[in-house]
């Protein structure tokens, strides 16, 4: 099957690789494909989120550093910006998140027009739910986007912005639908339609799960506005109408079409920050650029966390004994090199065969315990924080999580103060190191946990406060101007997202 679904990946990646473009970009090619098959276009549309996302270097590079699990080494002059927190629209991952996620967002949208064409309902679903996924990630990164006017070629080249809040509520009907039609295709989902999904391999219950799962996430996004409450309560009565259920334990949403360790066909995530396929003694340039932080190495050895030793290595990649961190802000000097820092961890960096996760079982589950102790679902938050936290453990190779359940007031629900929601945040936050940065710092934008996460005290770093946003690309500046002016003048440290208010 990896065999079979790795050529499907390749060969969707040959056909659509000369007709993919930017979503303002009118020009087509005679001698390119306009019509492909969907599932080919579905297999390689799953594979580019996994590596336009959670596996991409701009999902770690300046959100590991600002919520304080990785710094950087000083086996590179470079990253300014991510420690003077002074960017412009011109920085790498400001356009580069903006422009892969769009042109994932293209070919999710054909899946979904085919879908609709063809009567095959398990597409159209699947699109709708990724489209969401999508969305939601250019919302929390960036406020308002072009939303009902973006995806529409020649018929809206320049696309208005819509109000993040507004694309948040659209997102979640969407997700109803998207729910529903999986619900009515349990047990239904032809084979041939399955081996094209290299996530849950047409298991459409799972995929009615991850879309309620996804939905929660967009509500609990929402929970600190004020007079937010009634609706976020009203829309979980709809998952819970749909009967689906939430994501369980061993039921994450990852992808893997067949990674191994032959070149460029390396779990992503791996093959950005971990080794080539020489191995140890080939590692990546973001294996050495990227080591542990001060602060998150002294949250896991000050807690006695066995989940250490899968989350960094000790000095030199291992080949020496004990850990070190940096601090943030400082540039670096070679007492900040990779021989004396520690780096990666095994718990991370498995094997070049992973699967690369869009939202792991534990994350899931992390969700439900915040919403139940929220009193938004009716369910057992301490069994399903217990649940999440095992599963971390499980995920990195640390063992039994039980008797670090028990250990101390940081990990203990007997032993927590009152404060139940920032204890399990701050649990969150311990599990989401290297898995999915983007949500950690969204986490902290939306609560402020950890509170004590250092701020740079780099010399250039005249606003010592952790970015909001990222700016608009310049992209946007050059080709949609009117549009993008009319959102006023932006600025990493005062524009906040909608759901930002803390």
């Amino acid at each position: 099957m990896k065999n079979t679904l790795t050529a499907l990946c390749l060969a969707s990646t040959l056909l659509l690789g000369a007709c993919k473009k930017d979503y303002l970009n009118i020009n087509t090619s005679p001698n390119n494909p306009t019509s492909v098959t969907p599932g080919l276009v579905l297999t390689n549309a799953l594979n580019t989120t996994a590596t336009s996302t959670t596996g991409s270097s701009n999902f770690y590079q300046f959100a590991a550093a600002w919520i304080g699990y990785w710094d950087f080494s000083g086996a590179v002059a470079a990253f300014a910006e991510e420690r003077s927190y002074q960017f412009t629209t011109n920085y790498g991952p400001v356009g580069s998140i903006w422009a892969s996620l769009y042109d994932n967002l293209e070919d999710y949208d054909y899946v979904e027009k085919q879908g609709v064409i063809l009567n095959n309902q398990f597409y159209l679903a699947v699109a709708k739910t990724m489209k969401v996924y999508d969305f939601q990630n250019l919302v929390d990164i960036y406020g308002n986007v072009p939303y009902s006017q973006a995806l529409k070629s020649t018929a809206a080249i320049r696309p208005s912005y819509d109000k993040a809040q507004d694309i948040y509520e659209d997102l979640a009907k969407k997700l109803d639908t998207a729910a529903n039609i999986f619900k009515s295709n349990v047990g239904k989902v032809a084979s041939a339609d399955a081996a094209y999904d290299i996530m849950y391999a047409g298991d459409a219950a799972k995929w009615a799960r991850f879309a309620n799962t996804l939905k929660l996430r967009i509500l609990l996004r929402q929970s600190e506005i004020s007079g937010r409450q009634a609706y976020i309560q009203s829309e979980i009565a709809k998952i819970t109408a749909n009967g689906m259920g939430y994501m369980a334990a061993n039921e994450g949403a990852g992808v893997n079409p067949g990674y191994n360790n032959s070149a460029g066909k390396q779990n992503p995530f791996y093959g950005t920050f971990g080794y080539s396929p020489v191995g140890k003694t080939a590692p990546t340039d973001n294996h050495r650029y990227f080591i542990a932080s001060t602060y998150g190495l002294n949250f896991y050895q000050g807690n006695s966390d066995p989940r250490l030793g899968q989350l960094y290595t000790t000095i030199n990649d291992g080949a020496g004994t004990g850990y070190s961190g940096s601090p943030f802000g400082p540039t670096a000097t070679t007492d900040d090199s990779p021989q004396f820092k520690s780096q990666i961890g095994v718990g991370l960096l498995q094997s070049a065969a992973q699967t690369q996760y869009l939202l792991t079982d534990f994350e899931g589950l992390f969700l439900q315990a915040e919403a139940a102790q929220r009193n938004f679902i009716t369910a057992d938050a301490r069994g399903l924080y217990e649940s999440a936290v095992q599963q971390n453990f499980t995920y990195l190779g640390a063992g039994s999580a039980a008797d670090y359940l028990t250990a101390s007031p940081i990990s203990s629900w007997d032993l927590a103060t009152t404060d139940k929601i920032t204890f399990i945040m701050t649990q969150k936050w311990a599990a989401m190191n290297g898995i999915n940065d983007i949500e950690a710092w969204s986490d902290y934008r939306r609560l402020n946990i950890p509170a004590d996460v250092p701020i740079s005290n780099n010399p250039a770093a005249t606003v010592r406060k952790i970015p909001v946003r990222l700016l608009y690309p310049q992209s946007e500046y050059n080709y949609n101007p009117d549009n993008v002016l009319a959102q006023g003048t932006i600025s990493q440290f005062t524009s906040r997202i909608f759901w930002d208010v803390n």
